[in-house]
């Protein structure tokens, strides 16, 4: 399933990047497809289980006044620390967030995303991998910079979940067209 989830992600970048031409995120531009990088460290509820989450999304961004409208996707994984003798193995966060990026101050921008995330976490049960399924609601601000295709952001994401938050600071890395 992870395979295919990201494959479908990396057909949908490659396609986006070959029939879109390299305005980004201009003013005189209406829409934008772009994809990004993400890495952080996991906070909150699961600072304890996990060292690192990482992933990549896809965003479609859409002017409307001083700003975007953003539609964003994609997957992020968390690693499990190693040594805690947990059979957990990792975790999957597929967000789906829509959201507004208002350019405040050239090249500055902050950004605001509401949406629900389904988490899958794997874990080992006797030599058998197994996974649990949940989700909820996700929130995600940032703030960051944007050079026409290139932006970087530092943004907070947490995901209400049964029994506590799924939450990550971390950087994107983006890349518009």
């Amino acid at each position: 399933m992870k395979k295919n989830y990201l494959f479908t992600i990396a057909i949908t970048c490659i396609m986006a990047l070959s029939i879109t031409t390299a305005n980004a995120q201009k003013e005189s531009k209406k829409f934008s497809v772009g994809f990004g990088l993400e890495a952080g460290i996991p906070l909150g509820d699961i600072k304890d289980a996990y060292n690192l989450e990482g992933g990549i999304t896809i965003r479609l961004s859409y002017h409307v006044g001083p700003g975007f409208a953003t539609l964003t996707s994609g997957a992020i994984a968390f690693l499990p620390k190693s040594g805690l003798g947990s059979s957990t193995k990792a975790s999957i966060q597929m967000p789906v967030k829509a959201g507004y990026k208002y350019m405040f101050h050239k090249p500055f921008f902050v950004m605001g995303e509401l949406g629900y995330s389904s988490i899958k976490v794997y874990s080992d049960d006797d030599g058998t991998l197994v996974s649990n399924k949940s989700g909820g609601f996700t929130y995600a601000p940032s703030v960051g910079v944007s050079f026409n295709a290139f932006e970087a952001a530092i943004k907070y994401e947490a995901v209400s979940v049964t029994g506590g938050t799924f939450s990550n600071i971390g950087l994107r890395l983006g890349f518009n067209f």
